[in-house]
């Protein structure tokens, strides 16, 4: 009977103490919904609650290999989190790029194939999104998270300027041309553009460098957006 109590308490004391090493982990690694974790994070977080789910309920394990599992899993996160901010090229490598399944109202077939994904799919995902017909959509990117973006045509957006006999031109998809302070040369040919004229562009927004950016996108107007590094506005944070 004693030996009952025992091993009672002792998986409560185990599954409390998981718990808690996972509720702080959490709050560690940041506030991610599930969609928006890369395939890596996933992997990482289901072999996390494996760990902590053994170490409550296995006595076999002792506390001390079961939390440090816990730990070395989650440094892993928060490696790559830490990687991927300082690396594009770890980035791409780690959480993936967006892929363009539509493109103009075309489907990008070579995309498909490569995303794994079939027209039945890409119908159901347009369907989610509004869009009862592809001819309805002007772009489709499936995101790294694996959910699918939906722009639709200009005449098909809500209030449409088709309904009140306005003429609409194409937005197109906007080109990240400076990321983290690094020049992207072949964004910058795909728009046939060099990095001359975005020297030029940037000297005229008054930034002498292109190491000063945080993010510059060229929209399909030809407008040159920049967002500049360290140069956060104060935030109406009314969110506690």
């Amino acid at each position: 009977m004693n030996d009952n109590i025992i091993g009672i308490l002792d998986i409560v004391l185990r599954s409390i103490l998981s718990v808690i090493i996972l509720f702080l982990l959490t709050h560690l690694l940041g506030k991610k919904q599930l969609s928006q974790l890369s395939f890596f994070d996933y992997t990482i977080g289901i072999s996390i609650g494996s760990i902590a789910a053994s170490l409550a309920i296995d006595n076999e394990i002792p506390y001390l290999h079961g939390i440090l599992g816990i730990l070395i899993y989650g440094s892993f996160v928060l490696l790559s989190s830490y990687v991927s901010r300082r690396s594009i090229r770890a980035r791409k490598f780690l959480c993936g790029v967006p892929t363009i399944l539509i493109q103009n109202g075309k489907l990008i077939e070579q995309n498909l194939k490569k995303a794994r994904f079939h027209i039945n799919e890409v119908m159901e995902e347009c369907r989610n999104k509004g869009a009862f017909s592809i001819s309805d959509v002007e772009n489709a990117i499936l995101e790294t998270s694996g959910q699918v973006s939906i722009q639709l045509k200009a005449q098909r957006q809500p209030i449409t300027p088709e309904d009140m006999n306005i003429n609409t031109s194409a937005k197109g998809i906007a080109a990240n041309l400076i990321i983290d302070g690094t020049v992207l040369k072949k964004h910058l040919s795909l728009v046939n553009r060099d990095e001359k004229w975005l020297t030029h562009e940037l000297k005229k927004q008054k930034v002498n460098s292109a190491q000063e950016v945080l993010l510059g996108s060229l929209d399909y107007d030809g407008t040159l957006h920049i967002d500049l590094k360290n140069n956060d506005p104060v935030p109406f944070d009314v969110l506690e």
